[in-house]
């Protein structure tokens, strides 16, 4: 099927228009769940600052909101594949 020059130089233009955005990236809530606005700023800061790592790299698993002013690690909900694990095998 041949186009002419005139429809051609329409679907040229209809083209552009129908190329859709990357979009941004998200980060989940459960993320960021418990946070302060200003821990969930630095929080998404950093995901976004340790997404360009290399995933050997685990330097990109630490987070500063992670821990308390005082240093301490945060509580967090265990996952269930944590809790299928000690389930199965016991906590050691």
């Amino acid at each position: 099927m041949t186009i002419a020059r005139g429809n051609m130089a329409q679907q040229i233009k209809k083209a552009p228009a129908s190329r859709k955005k990357k979009p941004k990236n998200k980060v989940p809530a459960k993320y960021l769940a418990g946070l302060s606005p200003d821990e969930k700023k630095k929080r998404r800061k950093e995901i976004e600052k340790n997404r360009k790592k290399k995933d050997n790299d685990p330097s990109a698993y630490k987070f500063s909101t992670d821990f308390t002013a005082s240093g301490k690690r945060r509580k967090t909900k265990e996952s269930k594949y944590t809790k299928a694990f000690k389930k199965r095998f016991g906590s050691t």
